[in-house]
C-alpha cells in the first residue's frame, strides 16, 4: 500500500522520538536513517515544518521524510563530546530575552548572547525588562531600555506581580511561535502564567500524550498559548555563539553594521586594530560599553574554539 505524505509541525523531540502535529492530531514519528547519523544530516527541533509519511490518513504513527526550509531558528554552541551548534527551536516568530534589574541583577553578557544567537538565526528579538515593580528609580529602567532600543530592539517593561506591561506582551503573541529565554529567577514562568493561567495544565497534558508511560526528557518542545506556541527552554543558562567565523560575530551586533565599512582594515575584528570605526564609536558613546564587552567575550570564545580545533 503506498504511503501518504502530509505536512506537519514538530511539537516535541525526545531523543529519537519526534511528535508531529498534523492538522489536529499528534503523531508519533521516527527519524529516517539520514537524520540519525551523528554529526551529519539535519537536526530536527520543535517548530520545524516536516513532511511525514503514514500508512494512511487515520494512522497515529509515521516517519519524518523531509524537513522543510526554515525561516528562522534559535541555536547555541555546546561543548563536550558532541560539541557543535545545537538547534533549540525552528521557525520562531519572536524571541523574548527576559531580564531584570533586581532579584537578580541584570546579566548583560547573557542577554547579549541570546540576542546575538537570534541574529545568527535571523529570528526577530525583543528585550523584556521584568520585575519593574522592584525598581524605585524608574530612570534605571529607562537607561537599561535605551541600550537596546538604540540597537533597534523593541523593549517591553513588565511586572508579573502587578500586571504592568503584560497587556502589551499579550498583543505580541498572535498565533506564532515564541520563546522566552532568561536566567533563572527573572520571572519567565510567572509572566507566562499571567497570560495563560491554564498553561501548567497544558504542559503536563502534552507530556502525558507523548511520553506513553516512559520517563523521557524533552530536548525541544512547544506548548500551546494564546492561539500559538511557546518554546520550552528550561535549563538553558549559557549561550555559546553558534557560528565558527570571527567575521560573522560583528554582523550579529546591529549597531556595528553601518560602521564596519569605515574601519581601516577590511577584516577588522574591532579588538586590537588601529583606525577601527567601532572602537571610535565606543569612545564617542555611540556604542555602549556593556555591548562591546559582550562582543569581546564572544570573540575570545570563538578564537579559542578555532585554536583548539587547529590542534
Amino acid at each position: 500500500m503506498p504511503k501518504s505524505k502530509r505536512e506537519g509541525r514538530v511539537i516535541r523531540v525526545t531523543g529519537g522520538d519526534v511528535w508531529v502535529e498534523v492538522e489536529d492530531r499528534l503523531l508519533s514519528c521516527v527519524l529516517r536513517g539520514r537524520f540519525r547519523q551523528r554529526g551529519r544530516g539535519v537536526q530536527i527541533a520543535a517548530g520545524d515544518r516536516v513532511l511525514v509519511s503514514t500508512a494512511g490518513p487515520d494512522s497515529d504513527v509515521g516517519a519524518i521524510e523531509e524537513v522543510l526550509p526554515r525561516e528562522s531558528s534559535l541555536s547555541r554552541f555546546i561543548e563536550g563530546r558532541d560539541s557543535g551548534e545545537k538547534l533549540i527551536v525552528a521557525n520562531i516568530d519572536m524571541l523574548f530575552a527576559v531580564t531584570t534589574l533586581r532579584a537578580p541583577s541584570v546579566n548583560y553578557n547573557f542577554i547579549d548572547r541570546v540576542l546575538v544567537s537570534a541574529e545568527w538565526g535571523e529570528a526577530n528579538a525583543c528585550v523584556c525588562l521584568n520585575k519593574i515593580d522592584l525598581v524605585e528609580d524608574r530612570s534605571e529602567i529607562e537607561r537599561l531600555a535605551a541600550i537596546y532600543t538604540s540597537c533597534g530592539y523593541r523593549t517591553i517593561r513588565t511586572s508579573a506581580k502587578t500586571g504592568e506591561g503584560v497587556d502589551e506582551l499579550e498583543k505580541m503573541l498572535q498565533g506564532g511561535i515564541y520563546a522566552f529565554v532568561g536566567e533563572s529567577g527573572v520571572g519567565k514562568s510567572s509572566l507566562l502564567m499571567k497570560m495563560d493561567q491554564e498553561l501548567d495544565l497544558k504542559v503536563r497534558s502534552l507530556g502525558e500524550k507523548s511520553k506513553k508511560g516512559r520517563h523521557t526528557t524533552a530536548y525541544s518542545q512547544l506548548f500551546p498559548i494564546r492561539g500559538g506556541y511557546m518554546a520550552d527552554t528550561p535549563g538553558i543558562q549559557t549561550f555559546g555563539f553558534p557560528g565558527t567565523e570571527l567575521e560573522s560575530i560583528s554582523n550579529c551586533f546591529p549597531e556595528f553594521r553601518d560602521m564596519e565599512s569605515d574601519c581601516h582594515f577590511h577584516r577588522c575584528t574591532h579588538s586590537h586594530e588601529p583606525d577601527c570605526a567601532v572602537k571610535a564609536a565606543l569612545e564617542q558613546g555611540r556604542v555602549h560599553r556593556s555591548r562591546y564587552d559582550s562582543y569581546l567575550s564572544i570573540l575570545s570564545e570563538v578564537e579559542a574554539r578555532i585554536k583548539k580545533k587547529a590542534y
